[in-house]
């Protein structure tokens, strides 16, 4: 058993918005910090840099799910207190995951509830989830980025033939995740309440020079890492840096104890988009997600 008195799992730690927020929970001698990455032997090599474990974990893949939680439960760690949902994807064309499953939707919201759900009763109350969103999920935010479709869960998952560009369309898709994220965060706030859970979503602000582009054109890519860093003179342009220090705080400071059901943009409580505080489509969004989740299991036997 470790020293420390508490385990704090980020998803997508090995760069970025992940890697900062657990890089700052690590310092924290009280916790024991595990983060995630769909390559292995990176995963290790990042999580070393930082006093981490690295476990290899692909969001997209229900059956790489289902072993990243067997795994985890089985080591000797402190109780589980704190999951960032922080992993995320955003493509330039129409991507499916080795289930068939629109990939963008598959990753950035099917894996997270699934690993959320998988890991229900491994937490140790008070414990804190919290959902890594974007403001591109509200409509009546200006960010270049297209509005978030509406579609039941079913139909994101297995979308019909795209009617706009393919960029475009992924584009949305990535949009649609982020609300799918507010939306689920929400429900998930009253659902697990009783059971000493606090659940909360994270706008982190626009951040070039993040993984998200790595889908996108060789120019495109070069200008996130290079040109567009210098928006950062902008007030809703963050750095990963400083967006990684205010999730790994809200994850972890023992003032921020039994708020739930916030939409945060940096350290404080803000208002989300009026579709992602849809009850009944919130409610819609868990029960066939939950429904797709279950077939996945199904026909891998589990």
């Amino acid at each position: 058993m470790t020293s420390s008195d508490r385990m704090i799992v980020v998803t997508g730690g090995t760069s970025g918005l992940g890697y900062e927020c657990a890089k700052d929970l690590a310092r924290d001698p009280r916790n024991t910090v595990v983060i995630t990455g769909r390559d292995a032997s990176r995963t290790r090599d990042m999580a070393a840099r930082i006093g981490a474990h690295g476990m290899a974990l692909d969001l997209s893949s229900r059956a790489s799910v289902g072993a990243f939680v067997t795994e985890l439960v089985a080591a000797d760690r402190p109780p589980l207190f704190g999951l960032v949902c922080n992993a995320g994807v955003q493509f330039t064309r129409r991507t499916l995951t080795a289930d068939g499953m629109e990939a963008t939707f598959a990753t950035n919201h099917l894996g997270h509830l699934g690993l959320i759900t998988d890991l229900l009763d491994h937490f140790t109350a008070p414990a804190r989830i919290i959902l890594v969103s974007s403001g591109t999920h509200d409509p009546d935010q200006f960010t270049g980025m297209p509005h978030p479709l509406d579609d039941t869960a079913r139909d994101l998952a297995y979308p019909p033939s795209p009617s706009e560009s393919a960029q475009r369309d992924a584009r949305r898709r990535y949009t649609t995740s982020k609300l799918a994220n507010v939306r689920t965060a929400y429900y998930l706030a009253r659902e697990l309440a009783p059971r000493g859970i606090t659940v909360n979503a994270f706008d982190p602000g626009l951040m070039p020079g993040t993984g998200l582009a790595r889908d996108a054109s060789a120019f495109q890519r070069i200008a996130w890492r290079t040109i567009a860093r210098a928006l950062v003179v902008l007030p809703s342009v963050r750095t990963p840096r400083a967006s990684g220090a205010d999730l790994a705080w809200l994850v972890a400071a023992p003032d921020r104890e039994g708020m739930t059901g916030q939409y945060l943009v940096r350290r404080a409580p803000a208002r989300s988009s009026a579709a992602s505080c849809d009850e009944p489509a919130q409610q819609a969004l868990y029960r066939d997600s939950v429904e797709l989740l279950a077939e996945l299991d199904a026909r891998a036997g589990r």
